[in-house]
């Protein structure tokens, strides 16, 4: 008879999570990357915040995407020492992987142990759902670094905070609230710390059947661990909560009809396709199966399943009924339906402990085919490995991340020596079904170590989102139905096209606003299509990549697949041109231009050229400089960090200076050592009132939670 014992071991899920995580490691450099919530973002701005973090120390401002944002707002930093640390000690391929790896043993490893010690499944059930856990979802095609130690250990938290509620005196509170500040350490507040805080009295009390009153004091010291752990963040985003752009996306209003519609919705995907199997076993468990505590325990885990798709849903519906009162954007509400992920391989393994009570022939079969499927992922591992061939260049650290021109131009034109941006053209963003393709993406730049003017994140400045669109009107005005993803994706988008197919050149001045862009300080772009403009120089023609491209389509898989394996791959057909136009991050403006609305000033904006935007200061009437009468000068940068500029001003009158980073309210400003005001400029930028003579500018964040 099959014995499965050795699933009790930590060994056997070890070696198991490295099998399903090779495809990110085994390849070394040339491993693979999921592009979406990943590598088109996650992964670039992990390895800059290790970079700025070895070089400046802790920051609060982060100034490699848009112009800027605080750092703290981003919802990886809460969870630096679970997805940040591995990047400032390993190489960017090695720390994804060993994040990718830690995912799966927490998933595998305490799900089983929760289905044996506290659920009470026989041993193929509980080993059914743990290695279900480990797959589902988060297999070799969908993990995401947002995940943290967050929801892949959902177990690991329920099985910790359970075996609390048994000790007894100071420790059992004092341990509570530690587990707390570890889950708010090692995981994301805004995508599951709290999610969880509030969904582990609802299990205890379904699923464990554990009384309120018995679980409810060691739960509030294990939230409040928690939330402690989470203040920074949560203080982070209040504080910068009036300035984003988060607050545009406003929900319509709902009825209660269309709240039925979206629960039913729900239910629907929860069972299909992602739990239909697990639901199929435990129906059949719920049929054939003759243990009638495993069938209590499978209604209740059912109903919890429901609860947390349906209430996810309710809830959901919930916000849009307050969207006239609650300015928000999509429902984050809909994130407590993730439980559904965590419940289904329960339910599938509490289905075969039911179908193993049946028979004892019916359990040796059971145990015989859990003990086959051991051999799944090295298939899996296959037919990723055949679609990382099919996909290249895109799924790939070597080609995303070390391309020898980026890194030239990071190293050839340093930015804390002569800050400038840059800009990505011709990207489209991603979704899960295209992922790939060999696209570029703005975040790219990032791991070099380059400030971009664009890129993806949901909690951009409403006032550089406001300039943004006026970058990006024309191409809007092709494509009306980008103008909502906006909000978070701030891409010179066009229309995908072929990877590596011949290319006419693209009229740059038909798409986007190359003066905003130089007012912006976008000295380079970098695009996979050939650009047409009189103010772009073309620093680098992609004639050997794109030859190298078209070589790679017309091999077989078999050879691509092989050359995949000893990394001998196309590289990114990148066209790099610079912007001979381009306005340099800090200059003294001659003249004021007043304007009574916010509107009326980015629509003369977008008509001013370059020459003339270096000129003049934009100004909404409240902002009006103190001087009517500007005088120019010299500006000298003498130190530049994330978070502290220093420039020395020589101006012969009253100057006003210019600086094209984004304004934010907790920006300071002294002037030889005087503190100053800074109003916004051109709508989105910087700007400092300075009297005649030789002055001293220094600007530094200082947010009120950086005390």
């Amino acid at each position: 008879m099959p014995t499965l014992r050795f699933a009790h071991r930590p060994l056997f899920w070890l070696l198991w999570s490295l099998l399903i995580s090779a495809i990110y490691w085994a390849l070394g450099p040339h491993s693979y990357m999921r592009i979406q919530d990943n590598t088109d973002f996650n992964i670039p701005y992990r390895i800059a915040a290790a970079r700025d973090l070895w070089e400046y120390g802790l920051t609060y401002w982060q100034p490699k995407f848009a112009g800027g944002m605080p750092a703290m707002v981003h919802p990886l930093f809460d969870s630096f020492l679970v997805d940040g640390l591995p990047f400032l000690l390993l190489p960017g391929w090695a720390a994804y992987g060993l994040i990718m790896w830690l995912q799966r043993f927490l998933a595998g490893y305490f799900t089983y142990r929760l289905c044996r010690d506290l659920l009470r499944m026989e041993t193929a059930g509980a080993l059914f759902a743990g290695l279900a856990f480990s797959l589902y979802f988060w297999n070799v095609r969908d993990m995401n670094l947002v995940d943290a130690l967050g929801l892949p250990a959902t177990a690991m938290w329920f099985l910790w905070f359970e075996r609390l509620l048994g000790r007894n005196g100071w420790t059992g509170w004092a341990l509570a609230g530690l587990l707390g500040v570890l889950l708010g350490l090692v995981s994301q507040s805004v995508l599951f710390t709290f999610f969880l805080v509030a969904g582990l009295p609802v299990w205890l009390w379904i699923a464990r059947r554990i009384p309120w009153r018995a679980m409810l004091p060691r739960w509030g010291t294990f939230a409040l661990g928690a939330c402690l752990a989470e203040a920074p963040q949560l203080i982070a985003l209040l504080a910068y909560r009036p300035v984003t752009a988060r607050g545009l996306t406003v929900e319509t209003a709902a009825s209660w009809g269309e709240l039925a519609s979206h629960a039913w919705e729900v239910v629907g995907w929860s069972a299909l396709p992602q739990n239909g199997l697990f639901l199929g076993l435990l129906g059949a468990g719920l049929l054939l199966g003759r243990d009638p505590v495993g069938k209590n325990l499978a209604w209740r885990l059912l109903a919890l399943h429901l609860l947390s798709g349906v209430g996810a849903e309710l809830l959901y519906g919930l916000q849009r009924l307050l969207a006239h009162l609650v300015s928000t954007s999509s429902g984050n509400a809909r994130d407590f339906n993730q439980f559904t992920l965590f419940l289904g391989p329960l339910l599938g393994g509490v289905g075969l402990h039911l179908l193993a009570s049946a028979t004892p022939r019916l359990a040796r079969t059971i145990r015989v085919v859990i003990l086959c499927a051991l051999a799944l992922p090295v298939l899996d591992w296959l037919h990723i490995t055949r679609l990382l061939a099919l996909r290249l260049p895109s799924d790939h650290f070597a080609i995303n991340f070390t391309d020898p021109l980026l890194a030239d131009l990071a190293q050839s034109h340093p930015v804390a020596s002569d800050p400038y941006r840059v800009a990505t053209a011709g990207t489209w963003p991603p979704t899960v079904a295209s992922a790939s393709g060999g696209r570029l993406y703005p975040a790219y730049a990032f791991a070099y170590g380059l400030e971009s003017a664009d890129g993806y994140y949901r909690l951009h400045s409403v006032r550089y989102h406001r300039f943004w669109r006026q970058v990006i009107a024309k191409a809007l005005s092709h494509y009306p139905a980008m103008t909502e993803k906006t909000i978070k994706w701030y891409y010179l988008f066009h229309a995908p096209e072929p990877r590596f197919a011949p290319r006419a050149p693209l009229t740059l001045e038909n798409w986007y606003n190359l003066d905003l862009l130089s007012l912006a300080n976008t000295r380079f772009l970098i695009s996979h299509w050939p650009l047409d403009h009189p103010a772009l120089v073309l620093r680098h023609e992609p004639t050997t990549e794109l030859a190298a491209g078209r070589a790679w389509d017309a091999l077989r898989i078999r050879e691509q697949i092989r050359r995949t394996l000893t990394g001998d791959v196309p590289r990114h057909a990148i066209h790099l041109y610079e912007n001979t136009e381009v306005l340099p991050r800090a200059f003294l403006a001659e003249k004021t231009r007043l304007f009574a609305d916010a509107t009326t000033l980015l629509d003369e904006l977008a008509r001013t050229p370059a020459a003339e935007l270096h000129r003049t200061a934009f100004l909404e009437a409240p902002d009006a400089a103190p001087a009517a009468n500007l005088s120019g000068g010299t500006v000298t940068l003498q130190r530049y960090t994330p978070d502290r500029s220093i420039w020395r001003v020589v101006n012969d009158g009253p100057g006003l200076l210019v600086v094209t980073n984004n304004h934010d309210p907790y920006w300071r400003v002294t002037v030889n050592g005087t503190p100053g005001r800074i109003m916004p400029v051109d709508h989105a930028f910087q700007g400092i009132a300075l009297a005649a003579g030789e002055n001293q500018v220094v600007l530094e964040y200082w947010p009120p939670y950086r005390r």
